[in-house]
């Protein structure tokens, strides 16, 4: 049962990873996601990777969630990106609603990603 709960909770991190890949198919959707216009190539471009790269830690915590000895890896990812953009965030002068809403959103998925591993460790 254990497993079964660690193999869910990261299913569902690693899915709200996959999210910001859409703004690689569709800069525009940066509004909507961070409340921010994307003006200029070089920064459609940083937005594009970002998407990218946080959709293969949600493909880590995927793979995670079927297989176990990936779990401290992809947990240890996600934990490392998700406390640097909220460290970015709130250490930030201002910022918009969206990006508060994704950085609280973020602290909860730090919060799972912790019992699974506490679970993960001590669930045995």
């Amino acid at each position: 049962m254990t497993d079964k709960i660690i193999s869910i909770i990261l299913f569902i991190v690693g899915v709200i990873n996959l999210l910001p890949l859409i703004v690689f198919f569709d800069v525009s959707k940066t509004a909507k996601l961070y409340g921010v216009q994307i003006e200029g190539e070089s920064l459609t471009i940083l937005m594009r990777h970002r998407g990218v790269l946080l959709s293969l830690v949600g493909i880590a915590l995927i793979a995670a969630a079927f297989k176990s000895e990936y779990r401290i890896l992809a947990i240890a990812l996600a934990l490392i990106s998700k406390i640097a953009f909220i460290f970015l965030t709130f250490s930030a002068a201002s910022y918009t609603s969206e990006i508060k809403q994704v950085a609280l959103i973020d602290v909860g998925a730090i919060v799972l990603l912790l019992l699974a591993l506490g679970l993960h460790f001590y669930g045995k």
